[in-house]
């Protein structure tokens, strides 16, 4: 249970909520993060330490860049934070706001040069219980 509440402690910040969102859409390094949410690199890096820290991330290393990507622990909590961030993406306009930026950064060319995609969340709607509001304990 330590873990579930570490996990929602680390989604009780509003910067915290909107790079998570940002990471649905791929993986991303802290220079495209800098970029979207117009914040300084020590800003991130912490917000982004936390994440890691709390097992919502995971990164890898390609020469001098770090990339973050969405961590698929198969924790509950973790599970949930999931279902949430795929669900609401589309319905807060700040995110759709972030999410339109990162795109249209990119395509002009003002940001790192996206990697190829890869499988950032998995969520299967089919056979997900908290898609179907039942309980997943």
């Amino acid at each position: 249970m330590d873990k579930d509440v570490a996990v929602f402690k680390a989604c009780s910040d509003a910067t915290r909520l909107r790079i998570l969102f940002l990471l649905t859409e791929r993986e991303l390094c802290v220079c495209e993060i800098m970029a979207v949410l117009d914040m300084p690199q020590g800003k991130i890096s912490r917000h982004l330490a936390v994440l890691k820290q709390y097992g919502l991330l995971t990164d890898r290393r390609d020469g001098v860049w770090i990339y973050y990507a969405l961590a698929t622990d198969s924790s509950i909590a973790l599970r949930y934070v999931s279902v949430y961030l795929v669900s609401a993406r589309q319905v807060h306009e700040r995110v759709q706001a972030d999410l339109d930026r990162l795109r249209g950064l990119a395509s002009e060319g003002k940001i790192c040069v996206p990697q190829p995609s890869m499988a950032l969340l998995q969520v299967d709607e089919r056979n997900d219980p908290a898609l179907h509001g039942q309980s997943m304990i």
